[in-house]
């Protein structure tokens, strides 16, 4: 087996989807916890990308869906890229991991010579990135070699709800080989697990070259294969992002661990204590967090009596708990949650009993963050809804048309708007006000070099019949 060349940048391939159920409110469908701030100033999925910037890393590949690409855009601006800024792959369906990794394969055999490829979700906590950077530069010689290595967390407890990895006593430099997975386990099995020092937490990061991933799926998932290959040959490329074709929805639906890694002569598995989490539960959350002298994790304007072992976060209020014990209390803007921390993971219950009785809680936070701009909801009554929406310097902000409204009114509260639809347009300034006789979607494009503010309103059927709403005009 030949030296590490350093020469050879790992090109990181960050997997960035979700649904954004296990820790709601703080993640959303269309906002899941990646983009959350939930253990410092910057969201998962911006630690993650900083996690791999360094000199033994090349030109990211980002694997999306249409849900969240927007939401990526918001997250990378303002961060500086050295190898370059990242390719973003858009899938027009959301698969599982099988697919997504063989499409960033294919991308990159298409712009660089055969890369090695760094596999990792955008989702997770690691509290030591440098002994992590440290198992992928000593892992670098076998991928080369045209092995695939995996990254085993050395565990601290007998969890159930990851999947294990079992690696021989044998190694080839700090890889070991890898005998068995063994699936999310009971709490007994769990225990022997860790006690044998033999299993460790299987990651859900991999690195390989990216003609050996494609000749492993040839083997083992060859329609999968197919069908992104398909994908890629009907994509659109524009501004760095490669939208995949509709042939991805084709794609079956599997994991990379199915697909591959369970059939897979090539593996090696690295052992490597980095503090990581996947951050899967509010229970996650509390264990992971900074906690006080009575262990709780206290995260905003918070006032505590009588309270231990509790993770209690507010968002734009004040929260009061008194003599509770062992329970999540979290309030955004528009939901609040109480439960008990051992049954912390049961909240995802009640994100997906939002999303079937389509309640707009289980989509999207009170405050829509965009890459050009951000809308809020302010208010809501049996008239319609007042949104509060603000546009970035020399940016444009599109809105979707509201089916259920009638009318809108717009006030401009800062800058200069020129506004637009399908069947006219307005200009206005800060202090002016014109009413938009129906519900179509709206442009709005900010004039100055600072950001603009507007209030929208709008009215339902009901009360919309009562207004006046004068003829169009544009105003300047």
């Amino acid at each position: 087996m030949h030296g590490v060349n350093k020469n050879i940048p790992i090109r990181p391939v960050i997997l960035c989807g979700g649904s954004g159920t296990r820790l709601w409110p703080l993640s959303r469908r269309f906002e899941p916890k990646q983009f959350q701030k939930l253990v410092g100033d910057r969201s998962l999925f911006q630690e993650t990308l900083e996690r791999f910037s360094g000199a033994s890393f090349g030109r990211p590949v980002i694997l999306t869906n249409r849900d969240h690409e927007e939401r990526v855009q918001v997250d990378l601006e303002g961060l500086d890229f050295g190898a370059g800024s990242p390719r973003i792959v858009v899938e027009p369906a959301i698969r599982s991991t099988a697919p997504a990794i063989a499409a960033a394969a294919l991308v990159m055999l298409e712009e660089d010579a055969d890369p090695v490829i760094l596999v990792a979700p955008s989702d997770h906590s690691v509290g030591k990135p440098g002994l992590l950077v440290s198992a992928v530069e000593a892992g670098l010689a076998f991928a080369l070699d045209g092995g695939i290595v995996l990254f085993g967390i050395t565990p601290t407890a007998p969890e159930t709800g990851f999947g294990y990895i079992r690696s021989g006593s044998t190694r080839i430099g700090a890889v070991h080989p890898v005998e068995a997975f063994v699936e999310k386990p009971d709490i007994e099995h769990a225990r022997a697990l860790v006690e044998d020092g033999r299993h460790n937490w299987n990651s859900g990061m991999f690195m390989f070259r990216a003609s050996t991933i494609v000749a492993e799926m040839e083997i083992h998932a060859p329609a999968v294969l197919a069908a992104v290959r398909e994908a890629l040959l009907t994509a659109g490329r524009e501004n760095g992002a490669v939208r995949l074709g509709e042939a991805f929805a084709r794609a079956e639906s599997v994991s990379i661990d199915n697909a591959v890694m369970e059939k897979s002569s090539r593996l090696g598995v690295i052992p490597v204590a980095p503090a990581w989490d996947d951050l899967g539960s509010f229970e996650a959350l509390w264990r992971t967090s900074v906690q006080d002298r009575d262990e709780n994790v206290v995260m905003g304007e918070v006032m505590l009596a009588g309270v231990r072992r509790s993770y209690v976060r507010a968002g734009r209020r004040m929260v009061a708990v008194v003599g509770l014990s062992n329970v999540v209390v979290v309030e955004t803007e528009d939901a609040v949650l109480v439960a008990s921390r051992a049954l912390s993971q049961d909240v995802k219950l009640i994100a997906q009993r939002l999303t079937t009785e389509g309640h707009a809680a289980a989509d999207r936070h009170a405050l829509d963050v965009r890459a050009c701009g951000s809308s809020r909801v302010v208010d809501t009554g049996d008239y319609g809804s007042v949104a509060r929406i603000s546009v970035g310097a020399g940016r444009v902000l599109d809105i979707a048309g509201d089916g259920e409204a009638e009318g809108r009114h717009i006030l401009v509260l800062e800058g200069n708007v020129a506004i637009r639809s399908g069947t006219g347009k307005a200009v206005l300034s800060a202090g002016q006000s014109f009413a938009w006789p129906n519900a179509e979607p709206l442009t709005f494009a900010n004039l100055d070099d600072a950001e603009a503010s507007l209030l929208v309103c709008s009215f339902l059927p009901r009360t919309s019949r009562e207004m006046h709403y004068p003829a169009r005009r544009n105003v300047s």
